[in-house]
């Protein structure tokens, strides 16, 4: 398994933070997606799933991704799952008392197949160089509202 975790502060309020973690290309962005399809929100607007593809070395990978616990203005986790991958994605929200709010970011990926086993290596190379640039990128998105 392989695990990645980061830390940003964005010069908003956890309002904004929140609201746009129900938008499912904010997590295909954390994710690589290059595109985001079948988007489900809960009535209250809370996003529960999408599906998603990124390009890996020239082949389209397709994921699911399905929110398991949302707790407003404070986390959301979801499950991803693409053929030979599994993992999880949690964004936990801090306030802080200068109306900015931390963001810290967790991504578990683990291989669930022989060939994405022998792969782990180079696979959790390039997602662990790009995650704190996608993080930035999910702060950007933030701020800008």
């Amino acid at each position: 398994m392989a695990r990645f975790s980061n830390t940003r502060t964005a010069a908003a309020s956890i309002d904004a933070a929140w609201d746009a973690l129900q938008d499912a290309g904010v997590w295909g962005g954390l994710l690589g997606a290059s595109k985001i399809s079948d988007i489900e929100h809960e009535d209250d607007g809370r996003l529960k799933s999408c599906e998603w593809t990124a390009k890996i070395g020239g082949s389209d990978l397709h994921g699911s991704f399905q929110v398991s616990e949302s707790k407003i203005h404070e986390r959301m986790k979801a499950r991803i799952k693409a053929e030979e991958w599994k993992g999880t994605i949690e964004v936990k929200l801090e306030k802080e008392a200068t109306d900015e709010t931390v963001i810290h970011a967790r991504l578990e990926l683990q291989a669930d197949g022989f060939t994405a086993m022998l792969a782990l290596p180079v696979v959790a190379m390039i997602v662990g160089n790009h995650f704190p640039d996608r993080l930035d990128e999910l702060v950007e998105r933030i701020e800008g509202g």
